[in-house]
């Protein structure tokens, strides 16, 4: 719904009841462009449904880039079928396959606008996906790097098998509601009174000190990203191949959520097509099971080990911006969750990849303090392995007698929480 008043141009939203168009001159104010990147690879008989679902969108600020990554099927004549003479829709073909993160990377070079939605093009969005989103962006009690929303669950005819998709619960305080009160925000002419009460209802915030091993968000094309944040946790690994097997979530949710916080929106607004051949779920979620039992889901490790190069390469900057204490327990929570995900050698895969890091880490905070950070998180093992892997046979005196102290400095600290605790029962 857009509201219309006499003589004025049409308002998209208001703020404490008046109309946009009273608050400021024509276009002072505008509601944020939202940018949607459908990646699609050999998807001919799924993209057109996913390109409709975009065009049908009731927010008024949409644009749409299509990467068609080099398919051999139908996938050409449909994408442009679907797109037709659409002004605000961008079709790019590339030359070869990028890979789902690859050809995020491309599209977000043509991207525009302020908040980012990556389609795969095998999903669908409902029509009130880009509202429902932005709304919640606008009204948040705080502000958050990202918005992720429930999903249905589908079959590849389109057939609803599942009301939501399984993800990690987190539950929101008792009392708290995390969108303030609708008079008190810009409020979009598409959200109704009785649809912004459900959202305000149905939206957590989630605490950026959220444990990582944790999945609380949905896949893929139900997370609606701040551009701001994408570029400040774009992927630092060059290898094409490696690239290729990194998705958009896998990469961006976890960084985006350390450094900015996110929220999950309890309400289906897309759809999770379930054919068979996906990468990451080849059957309906169960709550039961514990995995989807995709083969992108055997690329963990690396999409993990890759997020940790990027903690490490903007160290300085991130450690800033976040605090030290949250930038070091992020970083230590995704090394132990590499461990666990990885081979049978877990540790040792651990140790000699965090000795690839030191010198980056050592060259920022300095070693000794590198080392005494990780040394209250990391397993002394671990922690020595890696610093005899960095050094070889040459490692410096004050290095050794740090590394022996180690496991003596995590006792002491571990007596000092006990007594405090015994002192204040």
């Amino acid at each position: 719904m857009t509201i219309h008043i006499a003589g004025d141009e049409p308002a998209h939203f208001t703020l404490g009841g008046i109309p946009s168009t009273r608050l400021a001159a024509a276009g002072e104010i505008q509601l944020p462009l939202v940018s949607f990147i459908v990646r699609n690879w050999n998807y001919g008989r799924f993209v057109g449904s996913a390109i409709d679902s975009i065009k049908t969108q009731d927010y008024p600020r949409i644009e749409a880039i299509v990467v068609d990554n080099a398919s051999t099927d139908e996938s050409r004549d449909v994408i442009q079928r679907h797109v037709g003479d659409a002004p605000n829709f961008t079709v790019i073909h590339a030359d070869s396959n990028l890979g789902a993160l690859g050809g995020a990377l491309q599209g977000l070079q043509e991207a525009r606008g302020e908040f980012i939605v990556f389609v795969d093009s095998d999903d669908t969005l409902l029509t009130n996906f880009a509202s429902v989103h932005v709304q919640a962006h606008l009204a948040g009690r705080l502000n958050i790097a990202f918005t992720s929303s429930a999903a249905l669950e589908s079959s590849g005819a389109g057939v609803l098998v599942n009301g939501h998709r399984k993800r990690s619960v987190i539950a929101r305080p008792d009392g708290r509601l995390d969108l303030r009160p609708a008079g008190f925000v810009p409020r979009l002419a598409t959200i109704r009174d009785d649809t912004y009460q459900t959202l305000q209802n149905a939206t957590t915030i989630l605490d950026p000190r959220l444990s990582l091993w944790l999945w609380p968000w949905s896949p893929g094309t139900a997370n609606m990203y701040r551009r701001f944040m994408l570029d400040l946790v774009a992927p630092v690994c060059d290898d094409p191949a490696t690239s290729k097997r990194l998705s958009t979530d896998g990469h961006y949710n976890r960084l985006c959520h350390v450094l900015g916080g996110s929220a999950f929106i309890d309400m289906p607004l897309s759809t999770y097509r379930i054919h068979g051949d996906n990468a990451h779920a080849s059957e309906p979620s169960l709550h039961a099971m514990l995995t989807d039992g995709g083969p992108a889901t055997r690329s963990d490790t690396l999409r993990i080990k890759e997020i940790i190069r990027v903690l490490v390469a903007h160290a300085d900057d991130f450690s800033w911006r976040i605090g030290a204490d949250r930038y070091w327990e992020a970083l230590a929570m995704l090394l132990d969750y590499s461990r666990h995900t990885g081979s049978a050698n877990g540790a040792t895969d651990v140790s000699d990849f965090l000795a690839t890091q030191l010198p980056r880490l050592n060259a920022t905070f300095g070693e000794k303090r590198a080392l005494r950070q990780l040394a209250k998180r990391v397993p002394s093992a671990t922690l020595t392995a890696a610093f005899n892997r960095h050094h070889g046979e040459n490692v410096p005196p004050e290095i050794r007698w740090e590394l022996r102290f180690v496991r003596l400095r995590r006792l002491k600290a571990q007596i000092k929480r006990r007594f405090r605790k015994w002192r204040g029962r």
